[in-house]
């Protein structure tokens, strides 16, 4: 019987944990200024609106898998920052297609970074994978 309720506290204390983590995005959420607020991410990214890791931002735990944006960021980031060693995988489209690239460290400014045709992927990016 100790064991059982033993268990049951385990489980509830680890979705106490999910259910606090700031940078869980269920079905994209519309962004609100307190984001700006939230602790940054020991592992993971950050995607900023503008260069320089400045404006607006929403963060990514490592792991973690996103088909699309939250709020209006799809195609507004302008520079990614990275934490503890985190890798970013980031695409053109949504549902992870439309051409992507990796990045294995923080990019300041996605204008200096070519996607084809020209562009570059400043603005460009609808979909991430953070591992």
């Amino acid at each position: 019987m100790k064991t059982v309720t033993l268990m049951l506290g385990l489980t509830f204390s680890a979705l106490t944990f999910a259910a606090q983590d700031p940078w869980v995005y269920r079905g994209n959420p519309n962004w609100d200024p307190s984001w700006n607020g939230r602790p940054f991410p020991r592992s993971g990214a950050c995607f900023f609106k503008n260069a320089g890791f400045q404006g607006d931002r929403f963060c990514v735990n490592r792991g973690e898998r996103l088909d699309r944006l939250p709020g209006n960021f799809g195609d507004n980031i302008s520079s990614i920052q990275t934490y503890g060693g985190a890798r970013v995988t980031v695409f053109n489209d949504r549902n992870f297609s439309g051409g992507s690239q990796t990045f294995q460290r923080s990019v300041a400014d996605l204008r200096n970074v070519r996607f084809r045709d020209g562009h570059t992927w400043n603005n460009r990016i609808s979909s991430v994978i953070v591992r």
